[in-house]
């Protein structure tokens, strides 16, 4: 053995002795919930550091396959599995080139690279096998809606998503999908026809830039290819990117496509909110929707207190004053893409698309405070007020949506009404099970 390999060998031996006490136990324990995970993910990761003493970079890849595969099955992020190898690197690194000797640096630097290296193809195989699984969900999910819009168009962009995800697979730029924001379906339909059902020119514009900047990842994702060896740390984290963006056309998509059908819905004559015969088709659409771009959405259900009395009291032409200006107030503060459906009576059902509970909740008190301040006539003594309950929901991939289902979560929400009802009115109350299935 050579006289430099032997001083490697100590300068790793050390470094992986100070890693012990200066880093791993401390570092290591802000990631995990408890020490005994904590102890076995920093057991695992000193076994790698330790195989580096071997000098042999096939030894070192398999050993860094191995600990890659054991941090996916114990639910460990990539970024936590890369971050500690890369505090080692550096610590080492430092050490090595402040000898006289480069050949110690580039001996372990040709290693720590491989080892990250093949960490990262690992993760990206199993962020890739994921990524499949999503994408036949989300098309299942667009596939069952029965007028689709232009959620079409999302069903294009996960085809094209598939190809992309074919040629991560292979390494293979051949199986790249169209890279030019023009010419795939999506950008054929922005430079055509898009301006007709994105009348906002803001929107448009966004809309545009997040397609090219889709197309972009793409390109960079071809060109990375090209690099030998290709750098799989590199890929991950344009994988990622791309499935941000990837969810983020989805989401605007089904904006488009819930504000376009509003404006052709038909309409409850008082209130001019949507009519509850549209509700299983718009709870339906959004529940899939849902599915399909991986964002929970919530439902407010909301009731005016003690409607009755304003009717007796100053008449029925008085009280459909109020429930045309409580109808406008939510219309008026909701987003164009929300749907407000008249329930019954004094009661409307809210349906809030990619809203989480918390938002949802802000939501329902602020339409709570601005009921307080709605008047008809001066002579209405008896101050308006609503209450309100709040559920989200997060379908999984084996729900199927029906009436029975609908009703299930129109019942949990209702149920969050009742209470705040019971709890004095003028009250925001939420479900906390939101889940039921």
């Amino acid at each position: 053995m050579h006289a430099n390999d032997d001083l490697l060998i100590q300068s790793i031996d050390e470094t992986i002795t100070a890693f012990k006490t200066q880093y791993a136990m401390d570092e290591c324990q802000i990631f995990f919930s408890n020490d005994e995970e904590a102890q076995l993910f920093c057991y695992q990761q000193l076994e790698l550091l330790n195989v580096f003493k071997s000098l042999d970079l096939e030894t070192i890849s398999q050993a860094a396959r191995n600990k890659a595969t054991f941090d996916i099955q114990s639910n460990i992020p990539y970024v936590i599995a890369i971050e500690i190898l890369t505090s080692f690197k550096k610590s080492l690194l430092e050490k090595l080139l402040k000898h006289p000797s480069s050949q110690m640096a580039d001996t372990f630097y040709e290693m720590i690279n491989a080892a990250e290296n093949c960490i990262a193809q690992t993760y990206l195989n199993f962020e890739l096998d994921k990524l499949v699984t999503f994408n036949k969900i989300r098309m299942e999910s667009i596939n069952r809606l029965s007028n689709n819009t232009t959620l079409h168009l999302y069903e294009a962009h996960l085809l094209w998503l598939d190809q992309l995800i074919s040629a991560l697979r292979t390494t293979d730029s051949n199986k790249m999908p169209e890279l030019h924001p023009q010419k795939c379906i999506v950008g054929k339909w922005l430079t055509s026809s898009a301006h007709e059902v994105i009348t906002d020119n803001t929107v448009l514009d966004e809309f545009t830039t997040l397609h090219k900047n889709l197309h972009f990842i793409g390109k960079k994702i071809q060109l990375n290819f090209s690099t030998k060896p290709i750098d799989f740390h590199i890929l991950m984290l344009l994988l990622k990117k791309v499935e941000t963006l990837s969810l983020s056309i989805g989401i605007e998509l089904s904006i488009i496509s819930n504000v376009r059908f509003q404006a052709s819905a038909s309409k409850d004559p008082l209130t001019g909110t949507l009519n509850r015969q549209l509700l299983y088709h718009i709870f339906s659409t959004q529940f899939e929707v849902s599915r399909a771009v991986e964002k929970k959405f919530s439902l407010i259900i909301t009731d005016l207190d003690d409607f009755k009395f304003i009717n007796d009291t100053y008449g029925h032409v008085e009280g459909d004053k109020v429930l045309k200006s409580f109808a406008s107030m939510l219309m008026h503060i909701l987003r164009d893409s929300d749907f407000v459906i008249r329930f019954g009576g004094e009661e409307f059902l809210l349906i809030l698309p990619t809203k989480e509970l918390e938002d949802a909740i802000n939501l329902a008190e602020k339409l709570k405070d601005t009921t307080c301040l709605l008047h008809t006539q001066d002579n209405l003594k008896k101050p308006i007020s609503a209450s309100f309950g709040v559920l989200e929901i997060s379908p999984n991939a084996e729900a199927e949506i029906n009436e029975a289902l609908m009703a299930e979560y129109i019942d949990k929400v209702d149920q969050a009404l009742y209470f705040a009802k019971k709890n004095g009115k003028n009250q925001v109350s939420c479900h906390s099970a939101a889940n039921l299935r």
